[in-house]
């Protein structure tokens, strides 16, 4: 059989506040274990998704400079390329073609005798 206790638990105004605000308390306190239970997870998360937007951030703007010196390589071989065929177009014109030999070469016509003076500078025709 179960012992009866001789003690009894007083109701009254104060005892009854005091109880309310323990089981405030406890309730605050569970309250907030849950509410960290909870947050833990959604931070876990949200850390782990902001890694990787900051990792593609990084990446994207990676990918941009090397666009941009790709840009900048594509340019200069479009100039030269340019640049290469406005000499075979100049190549192809016989006059050119016949001053840049005479010029360049000391290539000569027949019965002509070129002179070579020190203050020409000039190595082809294209440097004058």
């Amino acid at each position: 059989m179960a012992k009866q206790s001789n003690i009894t638990q007083l109701d009254n105004h104060y005892t009854r506040q005091v109880q309310q605000h323990s089981n405030k308390a406890v309730l605050t306190k569970r309250r907030k274990k849950r509410a960290l239970l909870m947050a833990l997870p959604f931070l876990l998360v949200m850390l782990v998704l902001g890694y990787q937007i900051v990792e593609a951030k990084v990446a994207m703007n990676r990918t941009n400079v090397q666009i941009a010196r790709q840009q900048q390589k594509l340019t200069k071989v479009k100039n030269t390329h340019k640049q290469l065929d406005e000499h075979v177009k100049l190549l192809n014109d016989k006059g050119y073609l016949e001053n840049l030999i005479r010029s360049k070469y000391y290539f000569s016509k027949s019965g002509e005798t070129i002179y070579s003076l020190p203050n020409d500078k000039a190595a082809d025709v294209t440097a004058k």
